[in-house]
């Protein structure tokens, strides 16, 4: 079986699994590198690119390619930021990212297993205070 053919039918497989667990999508991007579509919409949430509230499941030490799309919710911060992507737990380890207005993409490891809170901490506009996302690491 050639390369491709073995990428596609893995493909597939992520994709059907997505239909029925809820899980996010794998893309074809690169290699054993899983891309993860977010919204931080212009409401001040956070959304998988499918419209769903979540919960985001990784799976630990897996490299993830975010791409997020950021939309103006009302306010920004003096850098031109109009959200962020922040854990707390996870800041030393590059898990504190500010979003610019538009698409971005940065590749993260996910952390050990366990729940995890994803933030904005740039006052946004209103309803910042309730804009997280719940991130589940599965071992």
């Amino acid at each position: 079986m050639t390369r491709h053919r073995i990428r596609t039918l893995l493909i597939a497989f992520a994709t059907s699994a997505f239909w029925f667990s809820g899980a996010v999508p794998l893309t074809a991007d690169a290699p054993g590198i899983r891309t993860v579509e977010l919204i931080a919409d212009k409401d001040n949430t956070f959304k998988l690119a499918n419209g769903q509230k979540g919960p985001l499941e990784l799976k630990a030490g897996e490299p993830v390619k975010f791409r997020v799309t950021s939309h103006f919710g009302g306010e920004k911060a003096r850098d031109g930021a109009v959200h962020s992507f922040v854990v707390r737990k996870l800041r030393d380890k590059g898990w504190s990212v500010r979003l610019q207005e538009g698409v971005q993409e940065f590749t993260l490891t996910a952390p050990p297993a366990g729940k995890y809170l994803i933030e904005c901490t740039v006052e946004c506009g209103p309803g910042h205070d309730d804009m997280h996302f719940q991130m589940v690491v599965v071992k």
